[in-house]
């Protein structure tokens, strides 16, 4: 329960203080408002009535007074013995941006709602003989003055060093009242009360006053520097100068061919690796049984190759030449520069790779038309051969039949196609990269500096005005901007 009391009271405090804060705000707006507003409500936006202009001059000048003395007042904190020049003439400067950056001071505003030059304004200490000069400059857009104090170590100050007073004669006027011996008793008679008039001094601070700011000028590179009368814009431009002649490197490329020997497929041959029997009979004459043995039929197949298989692209620092089971097919190369130790060159080969498998041939022993013994080359063919007891013939089996034994064997011749390969002389491209010197002209750019001004006439003066009054409190004065200055004289 408490907190949710507190939290409503807190809410409730904010919101009325907004609207304090919004109200004294637009009450100011109200005291003090600007000149340029003044002229868009106020006598046909032309020019302010001269009484009410007179008014706000004064205002205008006592702030612009202020403001100054602000200045004053914060650089005399700041300029302690350690940040004083040493040495007689030398001088020390604050500008008004060092003393904002520094937070000694606000930003001022002048009458025209613009903040004061921050560049322009500043405080200057100078090492006199005995003291030292401060003086105090303070540029707006409305006004622009400067006034100069003089600091210390003085008998009547407070701190090591402060600024000197400004001292008046003050004369005491003898009494016409006689000292009495006796302070009870006067020794003679009493001196008549007068009653004495005075006037008092009164004061009008008026400032400088200026035309309208005439046209600008045209741009031109000629330094021209602000003050009152003059208004300086500067623009910085990146211009065209010259041309220098700038050297650079360039990769160029040209195709070179150099020649190869390589081996290419030629059709094939045909080969003859063994014979095998056909067929088998048995020989003409008289015929006896017995147990014959014989050689088996060796038929020797001979090894063979698979076809070629891709099996993708590789590179090499140098030439690759093909085998019986793998084949490089040469499709580029580049020659580049390696400096890792020493700078070379250095040529990488691109090839396509293919590769087949070599199936190694195979022996069989067989025995036809009998029977066998053994195996592998040990192996032995027999058969149970009835001869004749005449001579034995294969004649009447025709030229195809030869006499083996008590049998009559036809052959045939076993062959195989191998491939035939020949050479060519082929020019093999391949590509050169160069680096090639070559120039070209350069535009400079530089960075200059324009200005063009537009400037104003000084109407008037400032100044500071004296009159004396029986009143110390002169209305019309007053209404006019005099202020006292706490001066007064016995009339």
């Amino acid at each position: 329960m408490y907190e949710e009391r507190r939290n409503t009271f807190n809410l409730r405090d904010v919101i009325l203080q907004l609207l304090l804060i919004i109200l004294f705000v637009f009450i100011m707006i109200w005291l003090f408002p600007t000149k340029s507003y003044l002229k868009e409500n106020f006598v046909g936006k032309e020019e302010l009535n001269s009484e009410l202009a007179l008014q706000l001059e004064g205002l205008y000048g006592r702030l612009f007074t202020d403001n100054i003395e602000s200045m004053r007042d914060a650089a005399q904190g700041y300029f302690t013995n350690a940040r004083l020049p040493k040495n007689v003439g030398d001088s020390v400067t604050l500008t008004l941006d060092e003393m904002l950056e520094k937070r000694l001071v606000l930003s001022f505003r002048d009458s025209n709602n613009k903040t004061c030059d921050v560049d322009s304004s500043y405080v200057q200490v100078t090492k006199m003989n005995d003291e030292y000069q401060m003086k105090v400059q303070l540029s707006c857009s409305d006004y622009e003055d400067y006034i100069i104090v003089y600091m210390g170590c003085y008998d009547y100050c407070d701190s090591d060093i402060c600024i000197k007073e400004e001292t008046t004669e003050t004369t005491t006027k003898p009494s016409t009242k006689p000292t009495p011996s006796n302070p009870d008793k006067p020794s003679g008679p009493e001196t008549p009360v007068v009653n004495k008039k005075y006037e008092y001094e009164y004061r009008l601070i008026t400032q400088n006053t200026y035309s309208e700011w005439g046209p600008w000028s045209d741009w031109s590179k000629d330094k021209v520097t602000a003050n009152t009368l003059r208004q300086v814009e500067i623009d910085k431009r990146n211009e065209f100068v010259r041309y220098e002649t700038e050297t650079y490197y360039v990769t160029e490329s040209h195709t070179e061919y150099r020649t190869e020997t390589i081996k290419v497929e030629d059709g094939t041959n045909r080969v003859l690796v063994g014979t095998k029997v056909v067929d088998t009979k048995p020989a003409q004459g008289g015929s006896k049984t017995e147990k014959v043995y014989f050689d088996p039929t060796v038929t020797t197949t001979a090894g063979s190759y698979s076809n070629w298989v891709y099996r993708g692209t590789i590179t090499s620092n140098y030439a690759l030449g093909s085998t019986n089971n793998t084949k490089y097919t040469y499709v580029s190369h580049k020659t580049t520069v390696d400096c890792t130790d020493v700078c070379k060159n250095v040529t990488t080969y691109i090839y396509e790779k293919y590769t087949r498998t070599y199936n190694a041939g195979t022996t069989t022993y067989s025995c036809e038309n009998g029977y066998k013994e053994g195996s592998g080359s040990s192996t032995k063919c027999y058969r149970y051969v009835t001869t004749n007891t005449g001579n034995l013939s294969c004649s009447s089996y025709g030229s195809d039949y030869k006499l083996s034994g008590t049998n009559c064997v036809k052959t045939e011749n076993v062959y195989k196609d191998e491939v035939k390969y020949k050479t060519e002389t082929v020019k093999v491209p391949y590509t050169v990269n160069e680096q090639v010197k070559k120039t070209r002209k350069v535009p400079i750019y530089e960075k200059l500096t324009y200005y063009r001004y537009r400037v104003r006439k000084q109407l008037t003066e400032a100044g500071i005005t004296y009159k004396w009054s029986t009143s110390k409190n002169d209305k019309k004065l007053l209404a006019a901007g005099y202020e006292l200055t706490g001066n007064k004289r016995e009339i």
